[in-house]
């Protein structure tokens, strides 16, 4: 029938974007790899330099950029004003990506299983129809079962890279608080 050739195609297509979705996954991963990792920072020096109340911030990184806009300012509560609004503006940099990956790892799972389901709608058919040998049909429910495969495939690594950036974010933002903090105590 007609409908079995229609629904074995979507279920191919089905497989093609699950590839699609793991390359653009993937490539979030690599980026966000790169971008982390090209943010190693020398904070341990900035805290040296603040507790010895050496305050001229160095370097063109996060938190050097953190504290001389802050350093600017009078007042403490306008340090901290600027210093929220600021991590605000950074926290949107930082997560690039994170949503997409929590949304890649949360939903490809249930695509790979509508791609199964429809790949043991066309196996039934071939049986209903009597036009499928054992070993088409066999092949048929082995190719709907790649496709749960290929949706976990693409699911496991974006909900690993999304918890794990995730992490590095909240890394990130906790040690800008605390040389934020430390640049406070020790100004006055």
């Amino acid at each position: 029938m007609f409908w079995l050739v229609i629904v074995e195609w979507i279920a191919r297509s089905i497989l093609l974007i699950l590839v699609c979705l793991s390359i653009w996954s993937i490539s979030i991963i690599i980026e966000r790899r790169r971008f982390f990792k090209a943010f190693a920072l020398p904070n341990e020096d900035l805290k040296k330099n603040i507790r010895n109340k050496k305050f001229s911030f160095e370097g063109n990184h996060f938190y050097s950029e953190l504290l001389k806009e802050i350093s600017s300012l009078k007042s403490s509560t306008q340090m901290n004003n600027a210093f929220e609004a600021i991590a605000l503006e950074k926290k949107k940099e930082l997560e690039k990506g994170l949503p997409i990956l929590g949304t890649l790892g949360s939903t490809t799972p249930f695509v790979g299983l509508l791609g199964t389901i429809l790949g043991i709608i066309v196996s039934f058919g071939e049986l209903s129809q009597g036009t499928g040998s054992t070993n088409s049909v066999m092949f048929s429910l082995a190719e709907a079962l790649i496709l749960t495969a290929v949706g976990l495939m693409v699911a496991i690594p974006a909900v690993v890279a999304y918890n794990y950036f995730g992490r590095k974010v909240k890394a990130v933002l906790s040690e800008a608080t605390c040389l934020k903090d430390l640049y406070l105590a020790y100004r006055d």
